[in-house]
């Protein structure tokens, strides 16, 4: 959960974000270009004292120094003399620089105003400022100028010192600012506040609180002429709801006799729609699915099919000779007769009733989603069977059936697949009926 913020707090994080921000960029600013000027002033400095020393000295004393170990000591004496006359340098050494090579390994301290420096190799201590200027003359001599650390670092602090204390007393201001800004903005809202309250309760309005001239009284004005007109309002609104209610009770007592009336049409009407869809759909003689049904299920099982996925198969059985039923017995046996295949085809489906329809005439189809061609011709001989069995009407009629069994693979065409089904259940026909043929491509197999 977020933190909620009052106005006072928003408008002092708000001052000390500018301030923090601006202030602290500013400082930053100033002190970095401060300090880059003392340490150019610094560098200025040392550069001057080094170039002093630097002419002080000759080619000729500096390669006695070199070569002997008295003046060596002398130029030392005097190294230490150039140092202790400025407390701020740490160092001065002389180097001699091999002629025609500039590589650091070149360099070779002569004499240093340190002790025992001379042995190792000239570098700038950390922290030190460093300066070096070259003795006048062809011997190649540089004089060095280490200046304490303790200078440039102590300058360095008063300037962050400085700017820290200029940095706070800005943000003192601003949270004393933004305080007062904060005390007198809060007072107009609470103002409001309590005005919008009395407003809402129903009560008087307080007097306003005494202020300049400017936008949160604008504000306070426009809210009590707002006041004035909203109970004015809601007078007239009072005498308004009182007529309407009483001409809603009215409308509601007419709206609710017409909508027992409306529902009691509205249910009659789906109930009929529904009888109706369903006749469209379904055999009024045998209950099973009609042919317009059965090809929009066929249309969407074989739109459904996946390349590798196991296909659908169909089987179209065809009841024998029932022609010579009807010309026998009559047509009402021959009703019996489809209404008795229907219900045993039905039986056979189980929970896939749905999927069982009446084709057209004495023919019906037996749609097997995910079942191949092998799996089918076992439950088109378990329906053969089934129906051998069947007593139909006082005479205990019996009838037979010659089935087809085709399997539709992915990519096929649906009518293509129910031709060479229809195929198969006329080679059934002719191997002397009661019997099952399955298709597969060009080739058929009696099966029983």
């Amino acid at each position: 959960m977020g933190l909620a913020l009052g106005i006072r707090q928003r408008l002092l994080a708000s001052h000390l974000f500018a301030v923090v921000v601006l202030a602290g960029a500013f400082g930053a600013f100033v002190y970095y270009t401060a300090a880059k000027q003392v340490v150019e002033r610094l560098h200025a400095q040392l550069s001057a004292s080094a170039a002093l020393v630097a002419q002080s000295f000759d080619p000729a004393s500096l390669t006695a120094a070199d070569r002997d170990a008295a003046a060596r000591h002398a130029l030392v004496e005097r190294l230490q003399g150039a140092a202790r006359n400025n407390t701020d340098i740490a160092r001065v050494y002389v180097i001699k620089i091999e002629a025609g090579n500039m590589d650091a390994g070149a360099e070779r301290v002569i004499a240093s105003s340190d002790v025992g420096s001379e042995s190792i190799a000239l570098l700038s201590a950390e922290n030190r400022l460093s300066m070096r200027a070259p003795v006048p003359g062809d011997g190649g001599y540089v004089v060095g100028i280490e200046m304490r650390s303790t200078e440039a670092a102590e300058k360095l602090y008063i300037l962050r010192l400085s700017a820290a204390l200029a940095f706070l007393a800005c943000v003192l201001a601003a949270l004393i600012l933004s305080r007062h800004l904060a005390g007198r903005f809060l007072s107009r809202i609470n103002d409001l506040v309590a005005r919008c309250r009395a407003l809402a309760n129903g009560d008087p309005l307080p007097p306003r609180w005494p202020g300049p001239r400017d936008e949160l009284d604008n504000l306070a004005r426009e809210f009590d002429a707002m006041a004035g007109r909203l109970r004015h309002a809601a007078q007239s609104l009072r005498e308004a709801n009182e007529h309407l209610e009483s001409r809603v009770r009215e409308r509601t007592a007419a709206l609710e006799s017409a909508t027992v009336q409306l529902k009691n049409e509205i249910e009659g009407r789906v109930h009929v729609e529904a009888l109706l869809a369903e006749a469209a759909l379904t055999d009024p003689l045998t209950g099973l699915l009609n042919r317009r049904a059965m090809m929009e299920m066929l249309g969407q099982a074989s739109a459904r099919l996946k390349p590798g996925e196991p296909g659908l198969s169909v089987i179209v059985a065809d009841i024998d000779h029932f022609k010579r039923v009807n010309d026998l017995h009559g047509h009402g046996v021959g009703d019996q007769v489809l209404a008795a295949v229907g219900g045993r085809l039905r039986e056979f489906s189980g929970d896939q009733q749905h999927n069982v329809a009446r084709w057209g005439g004495e023919e019906f189809l037996i749609l097997l989603p995910g079942v191949r061609l092998a799996a089918a011709c076992k439950r088109a001989e378990q329906v053969r069977r089934g129906v051998a069995e069947l007593s139909v009407g006082a005479e205990g009629l019996r009838v037979t059936l010659s089935l087809g069994v085709a399997e539709l693979l992915a990519g096929e065409a649906l009518d293509v697949c129910l031709r060479r089904c229809d195929q198969a259940m006329y080679r059934a026909k002719d191997a002397g009926r009661d019997t099952v043929v399955a298709a597969q491509g060009a080739l058929f197999a009696t099966m029983s």
